[in-house]
């Protein structure tokens, strides 16, 4: 069985931006993620060896961009900022628990490297997860983290039958992360997740991301989106589900959660990339949200 049948097409697309940016010279990159590449496949990894020679270094971010516009740049300037929103949330906030919510090829539990006592839970599809930990177990000298794993298929299964009560024990201050995965749900099962988020204690973090519904109505209005839509349709795993910015603290009402930041492609690659995100175009219909539930 191939990588691309056991883990989504773009789950090892982004797992490849991750290896990109970590090959980088330390004063350019963003984060260092030694472990992307173990989930690559041969030819990827080529690609992510030739990154760093002139001529690779210009064309292999030109050719992402030609197929998906804008998604390279946003998607690194996305992984920083979530990578900081955590440290933040558990030194600044007591958070213990960080659930990684369709956890693909993540690998925070084992990158941040971090001074305090962490639970980590990731939740996916069984065949992703067993993958996943055949591919980490081959990985040398990795730092002593353990990782609670949680088989789940969000397509079918309610979270509440298969993740144990014991993680939501008084002890624990809670951080979910949904990354890349909030726009392939149906706005049902959107809608069972912020429910179960709300049966969490009051203080519990929510960072998740999603693409804009105006965009998903009219994706001639963006910049290269018609050209990821038919990509995504393409390898099977379209976006299904858009939120409207202007609407979502009153969707988190709902659920009785505040927004505490909700922010654009445009906004986070400007923060990370400074004056070279002027000239970045693309994927500015996709956003960064977290959370706190009441």
């Amino acid at each position: 069985m191939s990588s691309l049948v056991r883990a989504r097409r773009t789950t090892v697309l982004t797992a490849f931006f991750r290896a990109l940016e970590s090959r980088k010279p330390a004063r350019e990159r963003l984060f260092t993620d030694p472990f992307a590449k173990v989930f690559l496949t041969p030819s990827l990894k080529m690609w992510v060896f030739l990154s760093v020679y002139p001529f690779f270094k210009w064309a292999v971010p030109k050719y992402i961009n030609y197929f998906w516009p804008g998604a390279h740049t946003a998607i690194v300037a996305r992984t920083r900022l979530i990578d900081v929103m955590t440290i933040r949330a558990i030194q600044d906030h007591g958070v213990n628990q960080v659930m990684i919510l369709g956890s693909g090829f993540d690998t925070r539990a084992h990158r941040l490297q971090l001074r305090e006592r962490v639970q980590f839970v990731e939740m996916d599809r069984p065949v992703t997860l067993k993958y996943k930990q055949q591919l980490l177990n081959k990985v040398r000298n990795k730092p002593p983290v353990h990782v609670d794993y949680v088989p789940m298929d969000f397509s079918y299964q309610q979270p509440q039958d298969c993740i144990s009560n014991l993680m939501r024990a008084d002890h624990y201050k809670t951080l979910f992360i949904w990354e890349g995965a909030v726009n392939n749900f149906t706005a049902t099962m959107g809608r069972i997740m912020f429910d179960y988020f709300q049966g969490f204690p009051s203080g519990t973090r929510i960072i998740f991301t999603y693409v804009i519904k105006e965009m998903m109505e009219d994706p001639s209005r963006f910049h290269g989106a018609d050209s990821i839509i038919r990509l995504l349709k393409k390898v099977k795993e379209p976006w299904n589900m858009g939120l409207d910015p202007a609407y979502l603290p009153h969707f988190l009402a709902e659920y009785n959660m505040e927004l505490l930041y909700d922010e654009g492609a445009e906004d986070f690659r400007r923060m990370y990339f400074g004056e070279k995100a002027l000239q970045m175009r693309g994927y500015e219909f996709y956003r960064v949200a977290m959370a706190v539930v009441k």
